[in-house]
Order: C-alpha cells, then sequence, then structure tokens
C-alpha cells in the first residue's frame, strides 16, 4: 500500500494577520480546517503538524494531527517551505525509520480545499504516474496586467490598442498553493516541492479562497455557508 504523509506547516510568528493559525473560523481555529481534511482523506497515512509555537502544537493535537517541533532557525519570516519538509521526512526517518511514498503538502490557510482534493490529488499521481501534482485556479483578467508607479501612474504591460476579447486567448491558471501531492525521492533530489513530471489539478477560485487578510475570514465563512 502506498504510504502518504500529510504535513501542514504552521509557524506562531504570522506577521500578517497574529496568531491566524488559530483564530476561530466558523467555531474552530483555522489549522483545524486542514488538518481535519488531512485525517478525512483516505489515502492519506499520517498528518504531521510542523511548528515552532505551544499554543499552534496544543490546538493540532486536539484536531488529531501528530505534532513535531521544528527548530527556531527554520521558523523565520523569511524560511521557504521546503526546508521545513525535508526537516520532517529527516526526522520521522532518524527516530522511527519511516520514509513515505508521497507527500501532501497541504498550507493550513486553505480552509475551504476539502478531502476530496486531497483525494483527487493523491489519486491523480498515482494514476498518471507523475512526479507531483499541484492545485491550480483560473486567473481572471491576466492579459490587462500592469504595475502602478510612485505617482500613480499606470504602468501597462500590454499594448492599449490590442486589447482583444478573452475568448481569443487560452486560460490561465496560477499556483493556488492549497494542496501539493509529490514523491519523497522528488524533495529529496531538487530540495523542492516540486520537479520531474508536474500536473495541475484545478479548483475554482471559491475552494482556492487563501487567508491572507483579516476580512478573508468572513468570505471564508460566507462561503462555507453556501458551498
Amino acid at each position: 500500500m502506498t504510504e502518504v504523509l500529510a504535513i501542514i506547516p504552521a509557524r506562531g510568528g504570522s506577521k500578517g494577520i497574529p496568531r491566524k493559525n488559530v483564530l476561530p473560523l466558523a467555531g474552530k481555529p483555522l489549522i483545524a480546517w486542514t488538518i481535519e481534511a488531512a485525517r478525512e482523506a483516505r489515502r492519506v497515512s499520517r498528518v504531521v503538524v510542523s511548528t515552532d509555537d505551544d499554543e499552534i502544537a496544543e490546538v493540532a493535537a486536539a484536531a488529531g494531527a501528530e505534532v513535531l517541533r521544528r527548530p527556531a532557525e527554520l521558523a523565520g519570516d523569511l524560511t521557504p517551505t521546503e526546508p521545513v519538509l525535508i526537516h520532517v521526512v529527516e526526522t520521522l526517518r532518524k527516530t522511527e525509520g519511516y520514509q513515505p511514498d508521497l507527500l501532501v503538502l497541504a498550507q493550513c490557510t486553505s480552509p475551504l480545499r476539502g478531502a476530496d482534493i486531497m483525494e483527487a490529488g493523491i489519486r491523480l499521481l498515482l494514476e498518471t504516474g507523475c512526479d507531483c501534482v499541484l492545485t491550480v485556479a483560473p486567473v481572471a483578467h491576466w492579459r490587462l496586467r500592469g504595475e502602478i508607479g510612485p505617482q500613480g501612474e499606470w504602468r501597462a504591460e500590454y499594448d492599449f490598442g490590442e486589447r482583444g476579447f478573452s475568448q481569443q486567448h487560452a486560460q490561465k491558471y496560477s499556483e493556488n498553493g492549497a494542496l501539493y501531492v509529490l514523491r519523497r525521492e522528488v524533495l529529496e533530489t531538487y530540495h523542492n516541492r516540486l520537479g520531474g513530471d508536474v500536473r495541475a489539478l484545478v479548483m475554482d477560485w471559491a475552494h482556492s479562497l487563501d487567508i491572507d487578510r483579516p476580512e478573508d475570514f468572513a468570505l471564508a465563512e460566507k462561503l462555507m455557508r453556501v458551498l
């Protein structure tokens, strides 16, 4: 049987929304939604939360996850996710001799990504034989991008005279950060969550909601009532 390890990174020092990972969302701490989704996913064997924070560790354990404490040097504002994944994998290998076949990286800031999406991501990897799967969402108005200068001037990245119509262009997508599924060897070889044969799993904009601003909590609760 394929051994699948779900890893949920959650550090205590979130800056945009302080204590974001444990703030209540529809009656549960934010992180609990992702833990519960991972535990409900049939193909997920273990769920581990990597954290440096006592409160997050307590909340994660109460929600049913295993907790692995990470060192302070892996909990900085600019710490990439990959070293955290490597720390979890190497620690479990050294302490337990445990080596999963697949890793599921699930960010707790995507509370509307449920067990069904996790199952779909794992299934896509297994059925296609690819190395990685990532979730993506459609990008609206991608052709009409630009930057805003210091005086508010619009620096367009397109020709004003050739706006065209959306029907004339292929749909573009962007990573939504909700889910990554990868073979353990990908992380060990590339030191990255992505590498080799990468496939995309499309999610709609609502289920792709990322909790990044205070108002996103209210929006997420509204979406939960209608989805």
